[in-house]
């Protein structure tokens, strides 16, 4: 998977943060995360997305599939939810989405 070298993800056990192009950045305690969906979208340059719904938000918080740190964000992420967050639409047709993980 190449990086997108515009942004980068980390978590540290209890918050997850990301960080993009032009200070962009957002960040959500893991207990706050009600699902997380992989995307891919219709156009634009960065089309691979992860997408972290929060409880009490209407929209989630999103990232590139292949920002900096996302293979150790869902490796360490997986392991505070007891789940296998694997990533599966990289080369998906564009419109293609999944669930990850979703809250019981």
């Amino acid at each position: 998977m190449a990086l997108c070298d515009a942004s980068s993800i980390v978590f540290d056990g209890h918050v997850l943060g990301w960080f993009g192009p032009e200070e962009a950045q957002w960040s959500v305690p893991a207990g706050r995360l009600r699902a997380i969906r992989e995307l891919v979208a219709n156009v634009g340059d960065v089309r691979w997305f992860v997408v972290f719904d929060i409880d009490g938000q209407e929209v989630g918080l999103q990232s590139p599939a292949n920002a900096n740190g996302m293979g150790q964000v869902l490796a360490a992420l997986g392991k505070r939810l007891n789940a296998t967050l694997d990533l599966e639409l990289e080369l998906a047709a564009p419109g293609s989405s999944r669930i990850v993980w979703a809250r019981s």
